[in-house]
């Protein structure tokens, strides 16, 4: 039987109001329930006229399956940060709605990518074709990683790097790193902590000084330059090509 309800799978952006999408705040104010991790929870609270159920991190099968449960007769916003899509809750949904063959009445509301707002804030490393990898192994063998690394500065890629760090797998930076310096040399990197949030720093580092520092965490994205990038004056700038064909 078709459900009642509804289901947003709400994307809320990289951290501040200002970059959450008109439509993701109309339906967190909409709905009865709004569920997610404490952090988006926050970020959201005082948009929420419903009720709000939180859960923490490693209970994502069980918030789904919670969400599309109340779905049925309910209007339910279930909130992940950036974009839902990019490493975030939406693909677990059509997963579980499909792999359970569930009718439900779903929509997938994009949201700003940690990636599209600390690009600018380093000038433009990324202006074309370009990679994104996360460095988190916990659902995806870091043997896949590395292979996807090398494949991306194989193919020149600039490449925008997610979940660099944490306290327990501080060992896949330096890896990832060294990697990097394999193909590149000890290059210089964009390193973006925070975009958009509190405590925001932008900084142009060498891969080394990447791996000697404790500024890298999973609040972080790091841009890896193709052969065309370059760093003048503080700035990271990939070209689309226009040169090759105007004056610029």
């Amino acid at each position: 039987m078709p459900s009642q309800g509804k289901l947003y799978i709400v994307g809320i952006g990289p951290g501040c109001k200002e970059l959450m999408t008109v439509k993701a705040k109309k339906a967190i104010e909409s709905s009865d329930y709004v569920i997610g991790h404490k952090r988006y929870v926050d970020f959201v609270r005082d948009l929420v006229k419903g009720k709000i159920i939180v859960s923490g991190m490693g209970k994502e099968v069980e918030r789904v399956r919670l969400a599309v449960e109340l779905a049925r007769n309910n209007i339910v916003s279930l909130v992940s940060g950036g974009d839902p899509n990019i490493y975030g809750i939406a693909p677990l949904v059509v997963e579980y709605i499909q792999s359970n063959n569930i009718s439900v009445d779903y929509e997938v509301i994009p949201g700003v990518s940690a990636l599209n707002s600390a690009s600018p804030l380093l000038g433009s490393p990324i202006s074309g074709d370009h990679a994104v990898i996360s460095l988190s192994d916990l659902l995806v063998p870091w043997e896949t990683i590395e292979k996807r690394l090398r494949k991306a500065l194989e193919g020149d890629f600039v490449i925008a790097i997610y979940n660099p760090s944490s306290k327990k797998r501080k060992g896949n930076l330096e890896k990832a790193m060294k990697i990097v310096m394999e193909y590149k040399g000890d290059t210089f990197v964009g390193v973006v902590k925070n975009a958009c949030r509190d405590g925001e720093e932008v900084r142009i580092m060498r891969c080394s000084e990447v791996i000697d520092s404790n500024f890298v965490d999973m609040s972080t994205i790091i841009f890896v330059p193709n052969s065309e990038t370059i760093i003048k004056n503080g700035i990271m700038l990939t070209p689309r090509g226009y040169s090759r064909k105007y004056e610029v």
